[in-house]
Protein backbone atom coordinates (compact mmCIF):
# COMPACT_ATOMS: atom_id res chain seq x y z
CA UNK A 1 0.00 0.00 0.00
CA UNK A 2 2.47 2.64 -1.23
CA UNK A 3 1.43 6.27 -1.02
CA UNK A 4 -0.08 7.89 -4.05
CA UNK A 5 1.70 10.78 -5.74
CA UNK A 6 -0.88 13.42 -4.81
CA UNK A 7 1.04 16.04 -2.77
CA UNK A 8 -1.31 17.01 0.02
CA UNK A 9 -0.12 17.42 3.58
CA UNK A 10 -2.13 15.62 6.26
CA UNK A 11 -2.22 16.58 9.92
CA UNK A 12 -3.14 13.64 12.16
CA UNK A 13 -3.55 13.92 15.94
CA UNK A 14 -2.62 11.07 18.25
CA UNK A 15 -4.38 11.82 21.51
CA UNK A 16 -5.48 10.31 24.79
CA UNK A 17 -5.25 10.98 28.49
CA UNK A 18 -1.88 11.34 30.19
CA UNK A 19 0.29 8.19 29.99
CA UNK A 20 -2.03 6.49 27.50
CA UNK A 21 0.81 5.61 25.11
CA UNK A 22 0.68 8.45 22.58
CA UNK A 23 4.46 8.62 22.10
CA UNK A 24 4.70 4.83 21.89
CA UNK A 25 2.03 4.69 19.19
CA UNK A 26 3.65 7.51 17.20
CA UNK A 27 7.05 5.79 17.33
CA UNK A 28 5.39 2.67 15.90
CA UNK A 29 3.52 4.58 13.19
CA UNK A 30 6.51 6.58 11.89
CA UNK A 31 8.52 3.62 10.51
CA UNK A 32 5.37 2.13 8.92
CA UNK A 33 4.58 5.36 7.08
CA UNK A 34 8.20 6.05 6.09
CA UNK A 35 8.46 2.53 4.67
CA UNK A 36 5.43 3.37 2.50
CA UNK A 37 7.21 6.44 1.15
CA UNK A 38 5.65 9.12 3.34
CA UNK A 39 7.80 11.92 4.74
CA UNK A 40 6.76 12.24 8.40
CA UNK A 41 7.20 15.03 10.95
CA UNK A 42 5.93 15.26 14.52
CA UNK A 43 4.89 18.09 16.81
CA UNK A 44 4.31 17.47 20.50
CA UNK A 45 2.39 19.84 22.72
CA UNK A 46 3.75 20.12 26.24
CA UNK A 47 1.31 21.54 28.77
CA UNK A 48 4.23 22.63 30.91
CA UNK A 49 7.25 24.71 30.07
CA UNK A 50 10.28 22.64 29.10
CA UNK A 51 14.02 22.98 28.82
CA UNK A 52 15.04 22.48 25.22
CA UNK A 53 18.78 22.66 25.55
CA UNK A 54 21.36 20.51 27.33
CA UNK A 55 23.32 22.02 30.17
CA UNK A 56 26.94 22.65 29.22
CA UNK A 57 26.38 23.22 25.50
CA UNK A 58 27.27 26.56 23.95
CA UNK A 59 23.65 27.34 23.08
CA UNK A 60 22.63 26.57 26.68
CA UNK A 61 25.29 29.04 27.87
CA UNK A 62 23.98 31.65 25.42
CA UNK A 63 20.46 31.17 26.77
CA UNK A 64 21.64 31.35 30.37
CA UNK A 65 23.47 34.59 29.54
CA UNK A 66 20.16 36.16 28.51
CA UNK A 67 19.55 35.45 24.83
CA UNK A 68 15.80 35.14 24.15
CA UNK A 69 16.58 32.72 21.32
CA UNK A 70 19.37 30.52 20.06
CA UNK A 71 19.91 28.46 16.94
CA UNK A 72 22.33 25.64 16.22
CA UNK A 73 22.79 24.23 12.74
CA UNK A 74 24.97 21.95 10.72
CA UNK A 75 24.97 20.96 7.07
CA UNK A 76 21.95 18.65 7.48
CA UNK A 77 19.84 19.88 10.43
CA UNK A 78 19.04 22.78 12.71
CA UNK A 79 17.46 23.48 16.09
CA UNK A 80 15.92 26.75 17.20
CA UNK A 81 14.92 27.61 20.75
CA UNK A 82 12.96 30.84 20.99
CA UNK A 83 10.94 32.30 23.82
CA UNK A 84 7.73 33.99 22.73
CA UNK A 85 4.17 34.36 23.94
CA UNK A 86 1.45 32.15 22.54
CA UNK A 87 3.28 29.78 20.24
CA UNK A 88 0.83 27.50 18.44
CA UNK A 89 0.99 24.47 16.20
CA UNK A 90 0.26 26.51 13.04
CA UNK A 91 3.61 28.25 13.33
CA UNK A 92 5.36 24.89 13.76
CA UNK A 93 3.45 23.12 10.98
CA UNK A 94 4.84 25.75 8.61
CA UNK A 95 8.36 24.56 9.47
CA UNK A 96 7.63 21.23 7.73
CA UNK A 97 6.36 22.07 4.23
CA UNK A 98 7.96 18.90 2.78
CA UNK A 99 6.10 16.57 5.18
CA UNK A 100 3.35 14.36 3.80
CA UNK A 101 2.06 13.63 7.30
CA UNK A 102 2.54 15.58 10.50
CA UNK A 103 1.57 13.74 13.66
CA UNK A 104 0.48 16.07 16.44
CA UNK A 105 0.76 14.54 19.90
CA UNK A 106 -1.93 15.76 22.28
CA UNK A 107 -4.55 18.18 20.92
CA UNK A 108 -7.48 15.99 22.05
CA UNK A 109 -9.87 18.97 22.02
CA UNK A 110 -8.90 20.09 18.51
CA UNK A 111 -10.86 19.65 15.30
CA UNK A 112 -7.94 17.91 13.56
CA UNK A 113 -8.45 14.32 12.39
CA UNK A 114 -7.42 12.07 15.25
CA UNK A 115 -6.75 8.63 16.61
CA UNK A 116 -7.57 8.50 20.31
CA UNK A 117 -5.98 5.94 22.61
CA UNK A 118 -8.12 4.36 25.32
CA UNK A 119 -5.90 1.93 27.21
CA UNK A 120 -6.51 -0.64 29.94
CA UNK A 121 -5.55 0.59 33.40
CA UNK A 122 -5.30 4.17 32.14
CA UNK A 123 -8.66 5.24 30.71
CA UNK A 124 -12.00 3.58 30.05
CA UNK A 125 -13.79 6.07 27.85
CA UNK A 126 -13.19 8.49 25.03
CA UNK A 127 -12.47 12.05 26.21
CA UNK A 128 -11.56 13.75 22.92
CA UNK A 129 -13.50 16.09 20.69
CA UNK A 130 -15.32 13.62 18.40
CA UNK A 131 -15.08 15.92 15.37
CA UNK A 132 -12.93 14.15 12.76
CA UNK A 133 -12.29 11.12 14.99
CA UNK A 134 -10.76 8.55 12.64
CA UNK A 135 -10.76 5.73 15.20
CA UNK A 136 -10.24 4.80 18.81
CA UNK A 137 -7.21 2.59 19.35
CA UNK A 138 -7.80 0.43 22.40
CA UNK A 139 -6.77 -2.76 24.15
CA UNK A 140 -10.12 -3.04 25.96
CA UNK A 141 -13.72 -3.51 24.86
CA UNK A 142 -15.20 -0.04 25.07
CA UNK A 143 -17.92 -0.46 22.47
CA UNK A 144 -20.59 -0.51 25.18
CA UNK A 145 -19.41 2.90 26.41
CA UNK A 146 -19.07 4.51 22.98
CA UNK A 147 -21.71 3.99 20.33
CA UNK A 148 -21.16 4.40 16.59
CA UNK A 149 -17.41 4.92 16.77
CA UNK A 150 -14.70 3.04 14.93
CA UNK A 151 -12.59 0.99 17.36
CA UNK A 152 -9.34 -0.71 16.35
CA UNK A 153 -6.95 -2.88 18.35
CA UNK A 154 -4.23 -0.67 19.83
CA UNK A 155 -1.67 -3.40 19.15
CA UNK A 156 -2.62 -3.78 15.47
CA UNK A 157 -0.37 -1.06 14.04
CA UNK A 158 -1.03 -2.14 10.45
CA UNK A 159 -4.79 -1.68 10.97
CA UNK A 160 -4.24 1.78 12.50
CA UNK A 161 -2.05 2.71 9.51
CA UNK A 162 -4.78 1.43 7.19
CA UNK A 163 -7.42 3.57 8.94
CA UNK A 164 -5.25 6.68 8.66
CA UNK A 165 -4.50 6.04 4.97
CA UNK A 166 -8.20 5.46 4.25
CA UNK A 167 -8.99 8.77 5.92
CA UNK A 168 -6.25 10.60 3.98
CA UNK A 169 -7.39 9.15 0.65
CA UNK A 170 -11.04 10.08 1.23
CA UNK A 171 -10.02 13.58 2.33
Amino acid sequence: MKKNNIKKQSIIVICGVKNSGKTTLITKLIPKFTSLGYKVATIKHDGHDFDADVEGTDSYKHKQAGAYGTAVFSKNKFMVVKEQKETDEFELINLFPEADIIFLEGFKNSNYPKIEIVRKGNSYESVCNKENLIAIASDIDIENNIKNLNIVDLNNIDKIVEKIIQYIEVK
